[in-house]
């Protein structure tokens, strides 16, 4: 039994000992309250000794003698599981298991990874590298034991539970991915989710390609089968080695990188156009794309496009280019 369990169970013991020794002494001293009887109880297990006015009967002292040796075996034990418990490190597991659901109550705009398997390890690690935070749900007690880096929270249990999700703060994350090992438990989580929140952008992973459309009725913004991705991206390799180096260059960061933009309310950008920017000169960027507040996706627009609030830009540049320019114009 786990010293905190046998901790659980020595108090629940104690008090019972306490209980049933009062009910004795109330019950065959017939001069004393049951106020009196637990004050009684309590200083006979303590073994303190304290005096008392009235003499115990015949009954009373033996009754005492049991109470004596039933309460310091409960005490000792009490004491034994507490002393386990320090000594083997659960007692400090708890106070960080609770400190950990403080920090992760104060998160907003974080990102949930559901399953911290391969894919989902590599995910919450660059999604840290990239300045994020991330709450990882996991049910088992051998992958938690792998986050090592303190930037990283986690939730013990099923991801598909509303409790878990709300202890990982679905109320206020920017997105949830959910990267479970079977697709039957990716629309479980899937479903649950939107549930609890409508507007919550969900990426779920799908084994099969035939679940990616179970996901899309479950709920699921996004899906993708990295048995699809990873075919299309030979045959992208095969067929078009020029584009796959170009994605390559954009997708590792180091030189080359394709960042979002957000026209923000207040910003330099909103009203004007993209000749007027003309972004090239200013930070060596090139709009691809630009997102607008309906969700229509303007791919290459013209010169004369104007910008509006909310709209989102893909930009492609130099790594750092994107953050050069937010620091001047946004």
């Amino acid at each position: 039994m786990p010293a905190r369990k046998k901790l659980l169970f020595s108090i629940v013991a104690l008090l019972g000992v306490i209980f049933v020794g009062a009910m004795g002494y109330y019950l065959i001293e017939d001069r004393i309250t049951f106020h009196q009887a637990i004050f009684q109880t309590i200083i006979t297990v303590s073994t303190v000794g304290f005096g008392k006015e009235w003499k115990l009967s015949p009954a009373g002292e033996l009754w005492t003698i049991l109470v004596i040796t039933v309460g310091v075996l409960v005490v000792s034990l009490a004491f034994a599981s507490m002393q386990a418990m320090i000594v083997g490190g659960e007692f400090r597991a708890v106070l960080g298991r609770q400190k950990l659901k403080d920090r992760i109550a104060k998160l907003r705009g974080h990102f949930i990874v559901c399953g911290f398997g391969r894919m989902g390890s590599q995910i919450a690690a660059e999604l840290i590298e990239r300045g994020k935070q991330v709450v990882v749900i996991e049910h088992s007690a051998d992958q938690t034991a792998r986050i090592t880096d303190t930037r990283i929270s986690y939730v013990l249990g099923d991801a598909a539970d509303d409790d878990i999700l709300e202890e990982a703060g679905i109320e206020h994350a920017t997105a949830l991915v959910t990267v479970l090992p079977g697709d039957a438990d990716n629309v479980f989580v899937t479903l649950t989710a939107r549930g609890m929140r409508a507007d919550l952008l969900i990426i779920a992973r799908s084994e099969e390609p035939d679940t990616e459309r179970k996901l899309m009725r479950a709920g699921a913004s996004r899906t993708i089968c990295p048995q699809s991705i990873g075919a299309s991206r030979i045959v992208n390799l095969l067929a078009r080695p020029a584009v796959s180096k170009l994605v390559d260059l954009t997708m590792d960061a180091t030189e080359w990188e394709m960042e979002e933009i957000l026209v923000q309310k207040g910003s330099k950008l909103a009203g004007r156009s993209i000749r007027d920017l003309d972004l090239r000169s200013q930070a060596n960027l090139m709009i691809v794309a630009v997102h607008d507040a309906a969700g229509k996706s303007h791919v290459n627009p013209g010169p004369d496009y104007v910008l509006n609030v909310d709209d989102v830009l893909v930009a492609i540049g130099p790594a750092g280019s994107a953050e050069s320019l937010a620091g001047r114009v946004i």
